[in-house]
């Protein structure tokens, strides 16, 4: 029996990586900001502070809150990149 590299892939990588951004997943949520911070600010601002690489939405928040926001932002960037990052990595290896 051979070694293959994508039956690798297949068998151990994408069962790894889906329980991976399941837990992730999970991490992300838990740093949803309360329904009375929601609540403060217009529904703009609200989706404006989800949105990875926005600044503009600070100078409407206050300072307390700033940081809540932030790490909701920082969460859902590190999401994106657990999505993305192996997805390019096995279209790569597929395509070789």
């Amino acid at each position: 029996m051979s070694f293959n590299v994508k039956e690798a892939i297949l068998y151990f990588f994408i069962p790894v990586w889906a329980v991976a951004e399941i837990l992730i997943t999970i991490w992300m949520f838990k740093a949803k900001p309360d329904e009375n911070i929601k609540d403060k600010y217009p529904r703009k601002v609200a989706f404006l502070s989800q949105l990875p690489f926005g600044k503009s939405w600070m100078k409407y928040v206050d300072k307390e809150d700033v940081k809540l926001l932030q790490t909701r932002q920082r969460r859902i960037k590190v999401w994106y990149l657990s999505l993305m990052i192996p997805f390019f990595l096995i279209m790569y290896i597929f395509t070789l």
